[in-house]
């Protein structure tokens, strides 16, 4: 019996933080003996398994209609959720391609750019699993709920509940209506990686009574794996004596939901604690230092990006503790990363973070966000003797390759049978 062909459908392999997640749970579905490839509007280089589908005439065509929708989600003004907004309005010829490809499961990943239209969503035939890494599957056209005005994916999206800082044509409730139209009666699994999107999916006016399974996102473990913090040290020229907080700033100081507004007073006032100013460093990753570096109170290197998993993983292990003081997230890879190298982890009681994070065990959680408690967790972190068996196991038992990947496999086969589907009247919306 062959084994079931499965194509993973993202905007890119490689380019942000969602793409390396579907990346890694393809590359683990291969290792497993799955027949796993990806169909991407964007591929970083060639290699096997990583399809694009289009001629490079249809690769420009594409790029143009990306532009083109930005341009219009411009119009839309939303001060109070900057993050970004996707229209997916342009046919791609992608569902046409899916239905006609051998496939026998398709499940989508991060569809944001124009990577497929919506409408081409609800035509695509095979049995068809989505893998949500934000919002977006239940929102208008924002990625991310707006944290000072939040709930409008939970009542459907009206004149009545817009907020009134936001101005020009209402897209995000547009793309709500497209795709509440488009998706009706479509059977459609989703797979949230943290309790708190499937939560989410439950409460959304769009995805309310549609099959919802948790299954986290994956890491290879045995590339991000615990070394020892001297000999990590030492390959990366750091003092062997001090102690290090690892922060990773990608959209650090332009998105505010990644908390740095936070962070920075935290680390200013964890630097006036005895001793703190002299023995901790902050390294920073994913930028370079700019020409006016903020006050962070802590000496503080930045180490620019880091384009291999194993420099990467040398980095975790090097740090005492790595600190993401996100205001909303659903499950980061940084934190899967940190916790596979046996790094402890200090973040908010919020999202997807306490299904990573142990309280005491593999990080301590900062119960109210603001910088107070968040310094109150980092001293904690920086104190405390951790188990570094402790973390390591956890994250082997929630997120090894082979752990996720039999999850999934458990899925396929109940949706190749029609099993996950059989209580399902469609998404309830008139």
């Amino acid at each position: 019996m062959r084994p079931v062909r499965v194509l993973h459908v993202s905007a890119s392999d490689l380019d942000g933080g969602a793409a390396r997640a579907a990346f890694r749970l393809h590359q683990a579905m291969r290792r497993g003996g799955m027949d796993s490839c990806m169909l991407v509007q964007r591929r970083r280089e060639p290699m096997p398994h990583v399809l694009l589908p289009h001629s490079r005439l249809r690769q420009a065509l594409q790029r143009g209609k990306q532009a083109l929708s930005a341009r219009l989600a411009a119009r839309q003004r939303t001060p109070s959720n900057p993050v970004a907004h996707s229209l997916n309005l342009f046919s791609s010829g992608l569902a046409q391609w899916i239905n006609a490809s051998p496939f026998d499961i398709v499940n989508l990943h991060w569809l944001g750019g124009e990577t497929i239209s919506i409408e081409e969503i609800g035509r695509i035939r095979k049995p068809l699993c989505w893998t949500m890494h934000d919002m977006w599957p239940l929102c208008g056209s924002e990625h991310y709920d707006d944290l000072e005005h939040p709930g409008r994916y939970r009542q459907g999206y009206s004149c009545a509940n817009r907020p009134g800082g936001y101005s020009g044509p209402d897209l995000d409730a547009w793309a709500w209506r497209r795709k509440r139209k488009a998706w009706a009666g479509l059977k459609l699994h989703l797979v949230s990686p943290s309790r708190w999107l499937a939560q989410c999916a439950a409460q959304s006016a769009l995805m309310r009574g549609r099959p919802c399974q948790v299954i986290p996102n994956c890491i290879d473990t045995a590339t991000f794996k615990p070394v020892q913090r001297s000999v990590a040290r030492t390959l990366l020229n750091l003092d062997p004596a001090k102690r290090y907080v690892l922060f990773g700033a990608m959209s650090s100081t332009s998105d505010r939901r990644k908390g740095f507004h936070l962070l920075q007073p935290a680390l200013q006032a964890l630097a006036q604690q005895p001793g703190m100013r002299e023995s901790v460093e902050l390294l920073v990753f994913g930028a370079h230092e700019p020409q006016r570096a903020p006050d962070l109170g802590l000496p503080a290197r930045y180490l620019g990006s880091l384009h291999d998993d194993i420099s990467l993983a040398l980095l975790y292990n090097a740090a005492d503790v790595f600190v993401a003081p996100s205001l909303q997230d659903n499950l980061p890879n940084t934190l899967v990363e940190a916790l596979a190298c046996a790094t402890p982890c200090v973040a908010f009681a919020l999202g997807g973070m306490t299904d990573l994070i142990e309280h005491g065990v593999t990080g301590h959680l900062a119960q109210s966000c603001n910088s107070q408690d968040l310094t109150t967790a980092l001293a904690q972190a920086l104190a405390q003797p951790w188990s570094r068996e402790h973390i390591r196991a956890k994250a082997e038992r929630d997120h090894a390759g082979t752990v996720v990947v039999a999850q999934y496999q458990s899925l396929y086969s109940s949706l190749l049978r029609g099993e996950a589907f059989s209580n399902f009247t469609g998404s309830g919306l008139s």
